[in-house]
């Protein structure tokens, strides 16, 4: 067949599948039920493509120490300081997953599969995963369909813990597991219990679960359809700790996409409630790590290599000539003849209309080069190198439009303000996270800072001046704009001060004033911001607060000011309304100056040659009540194992040891 006979096929309606290699697997034939099917081989597969045989339960620490001990079904039992009673069992429309006593275990030990059973028409594995470089461990429900048929199921992930569960943290900070969240934390009523963190979804999750916590038990339920011929993956990560507190900053900070970088682009497609692959905006490109590909639109791959120097788009931002040693691949964006889009490095997308008489020229194995119509094209790729990665990295702050573009632009010569109910501010790039413009439910823009901020208000200018990085400088309406990130995570701060205010915002500084008063009825109080640990503010009194102080005292009374500054570190200084906000909570307080001076003094004489001396400045510490515990601990690091000995020793005198 002649290159020009084969171009006019792929326009006129594709090659037969058989002629060509197919880079989606579909499942094999029906297997028989569990133990009699192998394990499916094939480098970087849906499977565990080689491995030893090993007995279960199976049984490795996490990098962070913790135990996770894997049984026949692929649950967990109690883990470490009975984090469990048993965990992780699967349901499958409510028939426990009950699978042979033998599993298949990778090369590097880490993770370990089991299966398949058959459950109705459907085949079922699950994988694994305990992760040795952090306190995390990974379970993949793999459902097969090797049906002509779609098949829908109930799948449950259910836990039992070994007492009542106490303790629910959900990541939205609500009561229950709603639109917003993607985690949860519990801890149980079980003295010495290990806390866990359950990671059962994310944002962009196409199924999301239903959580119910009934006692002890966790059920995380999801209503699932398999199409014909096809396989999808469930996704659930599990992490215990001893602290509520340090697993509900993991929570907050968890990444699911790094956590899945091990997998394979051709897996991380099929989880359907963790997606990542095809995260560009929609631009979901199927490539190959020995050959460029292109996609006739019936779904016919040819291999080869792309010999195009360029190629010329009509955008939103004029006409634009995109290098090919910039772009990765294109997509039809579909509905309209010869519109793509296209996935450049550093994570651009570009949308626009190619020439009509374009073509993707494909230089086959067999020297010859054929000549593919764009209107034949559903997409095509280049192969995965070193240049052109799997995963894109994130390269810059990027403009994410309404349009599917996603620009990189140089925000140095950008100037972002945002109206909020606290003046006008003037928004710097390097303390960004993202603006978000499409917030649901929401008629404000919301910016996120780097420490974890959020500020509502509204974005200005309405129309934005731009220096694309690919060279055109648009000025955008407003109304276009989705998004703006400007860096790829956040960077909280533990030990910022976090002010609360009533519409949800939460900012995380310092407090810009030297001081607070507060008339009380017993007289005015003048307070410096370090020596408070938190304040309450009344929503129906205005300016009316409750304060508590760094030794526990209690002071209620009118604000002296009506505003109260507040620096947003790293950030702007806003001056905050009292009635909007709610509360503020300080991760330390101190002293005044001059009991700490007391108190280092003190500290000093611990070490003192006379034991009088010694025990003198023992008892008046203890004096001093609970409040200076804080600056007690930072001694406990002292050279002189005396002085080390009685700071343990006040510390548990005054009900805070360490």
């Amino acid at each position: 067949m002649s290159a020009a006979t084969l171009a006019l096929g792929l326009a006129a309606g594709g090659l037969h599948a058989q002629a060509v290699g197919v880079i989606a697997q579909p499942v094999a034939p029906a297997a028989p039920p569990a133990g009699g099917a192998s394990v499916p081989q094939g480098k970087g597969g849906l499977h565990i493509a080689s491995g030893r045989r090993v007995a279960l339960p199976y049984v490795r620490n996490d990098g962070a120490g913790y135990r996770w001990d894997i049984q026949r079904y692929g649950s967990v039992g109690p883990g470490t300081s009975r984090a469990y009673g048993s965990g992780m069992y699967l349901q499958v429309d409510g028939s426990r997953l009950m699978f042979t006593g033998q599993g298949t275990v990778n090369a590097a030990g880490d993770e370990i599969e089991i299966g398949p059973q058959a459950r109705g028409n459907l085949r079922v594995y699950r994988r694994i995963k305990v992760y040795r470089d952090q306190g995390l461990a990974r379970w993949l429900e793999i459902l097969e369909n090797p049906t002509g048929r779609d098949v829908t199921v109930r799948v449950r992930i259910y836990s039992d813990m070994l007492g009542t569960i106490g303790r629910t943290i959900y990541g939205s900070g609500k009561g229950r597991f709603g639109e917003e969240d993607t985690a949860f934390v519990t801890a149980t009523q079980v003295p010495g219990a290990a806390a866990l963190m359950h990671y059962v979804c994310t944002k962009r999750s196409k199924v999301r679960p239903a959580v119910t916590i009934q006692g002890d038990d966790i059920y995380v339920d999801y209503g699932v359809t398999v199409p014909a011929g096809k396989a999808v993956v469930l996704c659930s990560f599990e992490s215990q700790h001893r602290s509520v507190a340090e697993l509900t900053k993991r929570m907050e900070a968890f990444r699911p996409r790094e956590a899945l970088k091990d997998l394979p682009s051709s897996v991380r497609k099929l989880l359907i409630n963790m997606p990542t692959a095809g995260g560009f905006e929609g631009v979901d490109l199927e490539r190959s790590a020995s050959a460029d590909v292109v996609t006739s639109r019936h779904g016919d791959p040819i291999f080869g290599k792309i010999v195009n120097e360029s190629f010329r788009l009509e955008t939103l931002f004029g006409p634009m000539t995109l290098p090919a040693k910039e772009v990765i691949g294109l997509a039809s964006a579909g509905g309209e003849d010869r519109r793509f889009r296209v996935l450049l490095t550093g994570g651009q997308v570009i949308a626009g209309r190619t020439d009509p008489q374009a073509v993707v020229r494909l230089e086959m194995p067999s020297g010859d080069t054929l000549r593919v119509p764009f209107g034949a094209v559903r997409q095509c790729a280049y192969r995965i190198t070193k240049d052109k990665p799997e995963e894109m990295a994130f390269d810059g702050p990027l403009m994410v439009l309404r349009t599917g573009d996603r620009v990189a632009f140089l925000p140095d010569r950008t100037e972002l303000r945002l109206r909020t109910r606290h003046g006008l501010v003037a928004l710097d790039a390097n303390d960004l996270l993202a603006i978000a413009l499409d917030n649901a439910g929401h008629a404000v823009h919301r910016v996120t800072f780097l420490n974890g901020s959020q500020l509502a208000g509204f974005l200005e200018p309405r129309r934005v001046p731009l220096t694309l990085r690919l060279g055109p400088t648009p000025t955008l309406p407003r109304h276009l704009i989705a998004r703006v990130q400007f860096a790829e995570r956040a960077q909280p701060d533990a030990t910022l001060d976090c002010v609360v205010l009533s519409n949800g915002d939460e900012l995380f500084g310092r407090f810009a004033e030297e001081t607070l008063t507060l008339r009380t009825r017993y007289g005015e109080v003048e307070l410096r911001p370090e020596n408070i640990r938190a304040m309450g503010v009344s929503k129906t009194h205005l300016g009316r607060a409750s304060l508590r102080l760094w030794d526990g005292s209690v002071l209620r009374g009118q604000c002296g000011k009506e505003t109260l500054a507040f620096q947003i570190v790293p950030g702007p200084t806003l001056d905050l309304y009292i009635g909007q906000c709610v509360q503020v909570r300080r991760n330390q307080a101190l002293p005044p100056a001059e009991v700490q001076q007391a108190l280092r003094e003190r500290v000093g004489r611990l070490g003192a040659e006379s034991y009088k001396d010694r025990q003198t400045a023992t008892e008046e510490l203890v004096k001093m009540g609970k409040g200076i515990a804080p600056m007690l601990r930072e001694y406990l690091g002292a050279s002189d194992a005396e002085v080390r000995q009685r700071i343990e020793v006040i510390l548990e005198r005054l009900g805070a040891a360490p």
